[in-house]
């Protein structure tokens, strides 16, 4: 079950992050929960790895905070 598991994952991983963010919302809608939570957990571990998009200064100026 395991390699069966990280077969799937490395399918996953090999798509782009949009494919990605749409299959989960498929997974949610049919009811595929655990797919969905492997998707997701891709999409994480892909966020956290990513630097932080640097703010427009301009936003920054009008922002209330």
């Amino acid at each position: 079950m395991a390699h069966s598991h990280q077969s799937r994952r490395s399918s996953l991983q090999s798509l782009g992050s949009q494919a990605l963010v749409d299959l989960s919302d498929c997974c949610c809608f049919r009811s595929l929960p655990r797919l969905g939570e492997l998707v997701d957990q891709i999409l994480f571990e892909r966020q956290v790895v990513q630097p932080p998009l640097p703010l427009d200064p301009e936003i920054v100026e009008v922002l209330p905070y």
